[in-house]
């Protein structure tokens, strides 16, 4: 069963332990168009609940290209004959993802040879759906946010009580905090926030979480869920 926000159901599929990442089905109920976003594994669970949840899928949306964020992307690409698409400073990231993949958690993933890369914060052009996109670099160089007004997909730049790490090839502390900074300020206290690993919150609630902690920000290094 999805959640709806708006004129929007968003469906969570968590992928398996260890990584324990949240890949998300938006349908757009007036249309029953649907994006897939942030597919890091489970293909075939992912690809079952685009059919039960009777979308018609028209793109695949990546927050950034680590391996357990994409590792389901090219099988999904191959079953519904759609386009993915990455922030461009993330291209090199995405291109090493795979051997990433087999080195930090043996596994075999295939490499992605089709994605349609975009700058700044320019937004994929997927018919006439309203998404702003929020280049938020910090957790790695091209990491995106994508807002549909009520709701944002924050990747790991902003998880529940805590930023993606910054101990990783391509990332940066001092970026995460300004990524942050300019999310929060930028979006409505209201706007729900679904990150790619844990729990949902909100916009006002990261806010006050924010005061205390800016200094020194918890980094998010756990998997199996928050």
């Amino acid at each position: 069963m999805g959640r709806r926000i708006g004129d929007y159901e968003v469906v969570t599929i968590v992928t398996d332990e260890p990584w324990s990442e949240n890949c998300y089905l938006v349908r757009q109920i007036s249309s029953s168009q649907m994006v897939i976003i942030d597919p890091g594994g489970a293909a075939d669970r992912i690809a079952q609940a685009v059919r039960d949840n009777g979308g018609d899928p028209k793109a695949i949306l990546i927050t950034h290209a680590h391996h357990d964020h994409v590792g389901a992307v090219a099988e999904l690409q191959r079953h519904f004959s759609i386009p993915c698409f990455l922030h461009r400073a993330d291209n090199r990231l995405l291109r090493q993802a795979h051997t990433y993949a087999l080195v930090f958690a043996a596994r075999n993933m295939e490499p992605l040879s089709e994605v349609c890369l975009f700058e700044g914060s320019s937004s994929p052009k997927i018919d006439h759906w309203p998404i702003q996109t929020i280049h938020t670099p910090g957790h790695s160089p091209g990491s995106v946010c994508y807002c549909f007004g009520g709701f944002v997909f924050t990747g790991d730049t902003l998880l529940y009580q805590h930023v993606g790490r910054a101990d990783t090839p391509g990332s940066d502390p001092a970026q995460v905090c300004l990524s942050v900074d300019r999310l929060l300020h930028e979006l409505t206290e209201e706007t729900v926030i679904l990150s790619g690993h844990g729990r949902s919150w909100t916009i006002g609630e990261a806010r006050v979480w924010w005061l205390d902690v800016r200094q020194s920000p918890p980094q998010y290094k756990r998997f199996g869920g928050i």
